[in-house]
């Protein structure tokens, strides 16, 4: 897992690479994105109090539709910059249990791709594209063996 270096932060946050059964990547399709970056992964703040493992379950719920079981945390880093100060961000990999994608979830869309056919994220998600970037790479380490 690759860890956040010592570093004082406002908040904490959760992003959730969904897997479906099918090998596809479940993302969401926020106001802002363009046609060629649309999406976004599952994730907001946690609450006041809330673990970031909870906190994931809960997003995804939210955002998608899906409830989900947290298979494992695979990144932990700092992003500065964020709209609400600097984030100590939680990059978990979510297996679904049951739901509904949702069509007009609060971020808009929720929808499965596969992993190959991947949309670009929405650019101000820097958290976002970093957690996936980072999936994906351990992702590809892991297929090489």
């Amino acid at each position: 897992m690759v860890h956040a270096e010592n570093s004082e932060y406002d908040y904490h946050g959760a992003l959730v690479v969904v897997e479906t059964d099918d090998d596809e990547i479940v993302l969401i399709h926020p106001l802002g994105g363009s046609d060629d970056a649309p999406a976004s992964l599952p994730s907001d703040p946690c609450r006041e109090g809330e673990e970031p493992l909870s906190a994931a379950v809960r997003i995804v719920k939210e955002k998608t539709g899906l409830d989900v079981r947290i298979a494992r945390e695979f990144i932990t880093f700092i992003q500065e910059g964020t709209p609400t100060g600097t984030m100590c961000a939680h990059g978990y990999v979510a297996t679904v249990l049951d739901g509904t994608l949702l069509a007009d979830g609060p971020e808009g869309a929720a929808k499965a791709y596969p992993i190959d056919e991947l949309p670009a994220i929405v650019p101000i998600r820097v958290a976002n594209k970093r957690t996936l970037e980072e999936y994906l790479r351990q992702r590809n380490a892991d297929a090489r063996g």
